[in-house]
């Protein structure tokens, strides 16, 4: 009788894990299925930066002026979010002829220029205008982030819709 007992709570138990285990993976299943219907959100500009419409400091070795917009990019040799977003970054500088792509990698030589940027975080993106003027910024985790940065900035709600 208890080894009956057994038997049959051991069945149950393998039954229990199993039906759970599918469970799992239709709930994964429905957390890509909604990940796929969300469209992408800008960036957030998490309480740093400088405010849209404010003058940009200068850029060491980069003049605003020469081209439409510049995305001065902030980052990190620890970051691994900013890794797997540079060749994203770079992509971007050669598609789009009207925006250059500046890169400030967090080091001690960078500190003034993270600081004037009021940057804390990484990756950070700010929009700069030939004029000098901040036109966006915020956190972006994603090249889709950026380029509904740079969307916005040029007031272009396209098919992305800029925020």
């Amino acid at each position: 009788m208890d080894n009956q007992l057994f038997v049959i709570s051991y069945v149950a138990l393998w039954t229990a894990v199993v039906v759970l285990a599918l469970a799992v993976l239709a709930l994964l299943r429905q957390v890509g299925v909604l990940h796929a219907r969300l469209r992408p959100i800008g960036v957030h500009p998490g309480g740093e930066g400088l405010e849209p419409g404010s003058a940009a400091p200068p850029l060491p070795t980069h003049d605003y002026s020469a081209i439409d917009l510049t995305l001065v990019a902030f980052t990190s040799p620890t970051c691994t979010i900013c890794a797997d977003l540079m060749p994203g970054l770079k992509a971007m500088a050669e598609q789009y002829s009207d925006v250059a792509v500046r890169v400030v990698d967090y080091a001690p030589e960078t500190t003034a220029t993270f600081l004037a940027f009021n940057v804390a975080s990484t990756p950070y993106l700010t929009a700069v205008d030939r004029n000098g003027t901040v036109q966006g910024r915020g956190v972006a985790n994603s090249v889709e982030q950026a380029e509904i940065l740079v969307a916005a900035a040029r007031n272009d709600t396209g098919s992305l819709g800029a925020l």
